[in-house]
């Protein structure tokens, strides 16, 4: 009976393996960590995404004579480089309006439904935001 005892003091007091099961304790918490951390960057790159697409419509309406044309070119403007970030945004067509807003003013605002994004696929293991994403730029006319 005594050795039965010596055994076990001498399992409990063997540090043998401690690293090894310090890992299997913390390796899900810190893996899912940078899993969530991968994860919202894509998110926060597909935000920039659409601001960037606003700003750069808003930009090429400036140029515009018309109301019409500035329509026209904020809007081909903005589908340019909405494509351009591919499927970073999702396979959903980009909805892009560009309209006077007040007087003097014009606004140029782009949507973007991401929910069938790669990004958002994961949302089930993070909580992500909302996966519309938009954004909104007003400029002014220009005129003297």
């Amino acid at each position: 009976m005594a050795r039965v005892g010596t055994s076990q003091r001498r399992l409990l007091a063997c540090e043998g393996g401690m690293a090894a099961l310090e890992f299997a304790l913390l390796a899900p918490a810190l893996l899912t960590l940078i899993f969530a951390i991968v994860i919202y960057s894509l998110y926060f790159s597909a935000l920039l995404g659409v601001r960037h697409a606003a700003m750069e419509g808003a930009r090429a309406a400036v140029a515009g004579l018309s109301t019409a044309d500035r329509t026209a070119l904020a809007q081909s403007r903005a589908s340019a480089v909405m494509e351009a970030y591919g499927a970073l945004l999702g396979s959903a067509t980009p909805v892009i309006s560009a309209a006077p807003d007040a007087t003097g003013t014009f606004r140029v605002r782009v949507s973007q439904d991401m929910s069938g994004s790669a990004v958002m696929r994961y949302a089930a293991f993070v909580p992500l935001p909302s996966p519309t994403v938009s954004a909104s730029v007003i400029v002014t006319n220009g005129s003297y």
